[in-house]
């Protein structure tokens, strides 16, 4: 439990026992003097102060005491003022709740988390571009190994396929090669490769393809499955083509990754126009 929240349970209980206290005062007294009131209702010669004096001789003078120490106890703990530590932990609470409510509320987009840089978790990355040429013409060049392989590579990179089952279910396997392995261009699979297992998720022609993407790397930041959607939309004369690519893997920098998915764009332009 908090040391806010024990301390408002803490003065809950001395407030109750405050009160617990004054009700015995009041029946104890009650009882006493109705005690006190049998044992002279036929003798005129007591007066008040030997009426009084019973009271305090009869057992339950001693519940009163009780009754009396419990309602001033508790009801100076219930109603002090808060220290300053009190006021300290309350403060530290509200924030550290306040900071929760702000996290679960941030979206989990890949752009907010690297703006933010305190919440960690999936990311997102995206590239864009207008291409001159019919979304069936675009669609074949997605579907046709000895095509992917000249444009898919971005720039600095040459591809070989070694599997490739373009259908729903269907599963492929690429190996690209960095023609300069070093520095920020070292590969993830080794030196100077990255090896991408994938598979065909949803195809339809002319509209949209969706693959799932891992690669082969020992390195943990490189784990776990990615998920690559090109959307293709006719406009006017060309097709807008989108490529939003889910849960990267934290090792590949957004910045890099987006340069590379623009490379792709161009080079598919450049193949189909």
């Amino acid at each position: 439990m908090k040391k806010s929240s024990l301390s408002f349970a803490l003065r809950g209980i001395s407030l109750l026992l405050g009160i617990v206290g004054i009700l015995l005062v009041l029946r104890s007294t009650e009882f006493g003097l109705a005690q006190a009131d049998s044992l002279t209702s036929s003798q005129d010669e007591y007066g008040s102060g030997t009426r009084f004096w019973l009271v305090q001789q009869s057992g339950i003078a001693a519940y009163r005491t009780l009754g009396a120490i419990l309602a001033g106890v508790g009801l100076f703990q219930a109603l002090r003022p808060l220290s300053r530590s009190e006021m300290q932990r309350i403060t530290v609470a509200t924030e550290q709740e306040s900071d929760v409510r702000v996290a679960n509320a941030l979206p989990t987009s890949g752009f907010a988390q690297e703006r933010t840089g305190s919440v960690q978790g999936p990311r997102t990355d995206s590239a864009f571009r207008t291409i001159q040429a019919s979304p069936q013409k675009l669609y074949w060049a997605f579907v046709d190994p000895d095509v992917l392989v000249r444009w898919l590579p971005p720039e600095g990179m040459k591809g070989k396929i070694e599997r490739f089952e373009p259908q729903a279910g269907g599963a492929y396997r690429m190996v690209l090669t960095h023609l300069n392995g070093s520095g920020s261009a070292a590969g993830k699979s080794s030196a100077d490769t990255d090896i991408v297992e994938g598979r065909f998720v949803e195809l339809i022609p002319g509209e949209k393809i969706v693959q799932a993407v891992t690669f082969d790397s020992p390195d943990p930041a490189f784990a776990g499955e990615m998920r690559m959607t090109w959307k293709l939309q006719a406009s006017g004369s060309g097709t807008e083509v989108m490529v939003t690519c889910e849960q990267v893997p934290s090792g590949i920098g957004q910045k890099d990754h987006e340069q590379a998915l623009a490379s792709t764009l161009q080079n598919l332009e450049r193949i189909v126009s």
